[in-house]
């Protein structure tokens, strides 16, 4: 019977395996009074199942990752459920799955430019990780970071190849957040929309307004682009319709500058991209951040915009915080300011291999200036530096910022080429959600630590294989041909 149904000589042998370890264990379940032994048949199944088409579990793991939560123990360590164990089975799972799946992962896409830059970025962080001030804690630093990559990138690469798996990956994202939109929006509207209730308005699916605003973001171009799928008045294009309207309203309110201004970033890199401007506009926004850091440290000039203590607070109020904004008043910013500081000199103090992965907030404290501090500058919840690329360097040294960067301006690349390549809508449209959603993300960790978040990094890859996918498959497709529907 198993012949019939198409399985391999391998899988059979794991069926029959599968089957004589979970009657036993059901028997020592029952003799020995252990409920724990209940728990193998299923865990063998689930394990078979990956075996013969993992691309179920990783459905699972898509409908599962907007409402993923995060979990701390009592012994201090923390997880994401249900989707950091998930990630972990991917990447235990993943040489076994090269060997008996291996049509499914290309040679072209391992070889891609783009995945042979994030082989590079992997590998520094790694050497860098040798070198580490403290080795465990960039070695757990290492590991999220593969089963990220392996999951999300090589897994998920595998498998969103053509625009029906894409189309299902988009539902499956959108309604889990669509009703957590929802249900955050009906949360903060019991508190009035208060500006200072708004954190208590999405636990426990986010940790705070930052990474909710900023995962609705990079959903937004997506959806926006989605209802083109479909025929008017039907159904899914009204549903995602008022998606739109919902998830704009949960950015809105979500009182989050930065998530604001990549939406902002995203709606005018959409027109860059259609004129073919976005490469001179990436090289001009460099060559500022870098003036404007040379004349911040210039005769040491950012001392003059060190915060008043007394002055610095948190304000309830909305149109307050904007204004306490502006005048560095604020003491979220305040705090940004203090932490980049105390990067700033720890990057002068190792400049090309850094302190190691995960390794700034066990060694800024001595970097600090006493000028920006504020009276939250204890950093109870244990946060980093609010700058990822600032986090970069501290970590792994110029090299890695250089690397990344590089990693960066070849997807943006990448993604206003294909744009321009295909002639379909259908294609050039997704080629433009997925670079305009990474824009979010870009935007969003210059002010935020949110590449290793589940929710925000995990995507950050998924998008980066997808477009790698659309890149292998644009030679088949010069002229007004669609991507592949099966």
């Amino acid at each position: 019977m198993l012949k019939e149904q198409g399985l391999k000589p391998v899988e059979q042998s794991v069926f029959w395996a599968a089957t004589a370890i979970s009657v036993v264990a059901l028997l020592a379940g029952v003799v020995l009074h252990e409920p724990l032994f209940y728990v193998v048949p299923a865990a063998f199944l689930f394990a078979f199942q990956m075996l013969v088409d993992y691309r179920a579990i990783f459905y699972l793991l898509v409908l599962a990752t907007p409402f993923s939560i995060e979990y701390y123990s009592t012994t201090g360590l923390s997880t994401t459920l249900p989707t950091e164990p998930l990630m972990v089975v991917f990447m235990l799972s993943f040489i076994f799955l090269l060997f008996l799946r291996t049509a499914d992962f290309e040679r072209r896409f391992v070889t891609h430019p783009l995945t042979i830059i994030l082989f590079v970025h992997f590998g520094w962080m790694i050497f860098t990780t040798i070198f580490a001030q403290e080795l465990v804690i960039s070695l757990k630093y290492l590991l999220a970071k593969t089963w990220y990559i392996v999951t999300w990138y090589f897994i998920g690469g595998s498998i969103v190849k053509n625009l029906d798996t894409f189309k299902r990956v988009f539902w499956l994202f959108f309604i889990p957040t669509l009703a957590l939109t929802i249900y955050t929006i009906i949360n903060h509207w019991q508190y009035n929309f208060a500006f200072s209730e708004v954190n208590r308005t999405m636990i426990p699916f986010f940790r705070n307004h930052v990474n909710y605003a900023v995962f609705l973001a990079l959903m937004l171009p997506f959806t926006f682009f989605a209802y083109q799928w479909y025929d008017k008045y039907t159904w899914p294009r009204m549903l995602i319709k008022f998606g739109i309207v919902v998830l704009l309203a949960g950015i809105y309110f979500s009182y989050t500058r930065s998530s604001w201004l990549s939406v902002v970033g995203a709606f005018g890199a959409y027109f860059l991209i259609r004129k073919n401007l976005l490469m001179p506009a990436v090289i001009v926004s460099i060559a500022g951040v870098i003036m404007f850091a040379i004349v911040m440290l210039h005769d040491n000039k950012y001392l003059d915009y060190a915060p008043d203590y007394q002055k610095t607070i948190y304000h309830s109020n909305f149109s307050d915080h904007m204004e306490s904004t502006i005048s560095l008043e604020d003491v979220s910013s305040a705090e940004r300011i203090y932490r980049w500081v105390a990067a700033i000199h720890m990057i002068g103090d190792k400049p090309w291999l850094g302190f190691g992965p995960g390794q700034f907030y066990f060694n800024y404290k001595p970097y600090t200036v006493n000028k920006f501090e504020t009276y939250i500058s204890r950093n109870d919840e244990h946060s980093t530096v609010h700058n990822y690329y600032l986090q970069v360097t501290v970590e792994q040294g110029f090299p890695g910022t250089v690397i990344w960067m590089i990693l960066l301006i070849a997807i943006l690349y990448l993604g206003q080429q294909l744009y321009h390549k295909y002639t379909d809508k259908h294609i050039k449209n997704l080629a433009l959600a997925l670079t305009l959603s990474i824009i979010t993300i870009i935007v969003n960790i210059a002010l935020s630590d949110l590449i290793e978040a589940d929710k925000i990094g995990t995507s950050f890859f998924f998008f980066m294989a997808i477009l790698v996918n659309l890149d292998l498959q644009a030679p088949k497709h010069k002229t007004n041909s669609p991507l592949p529907q099966t």
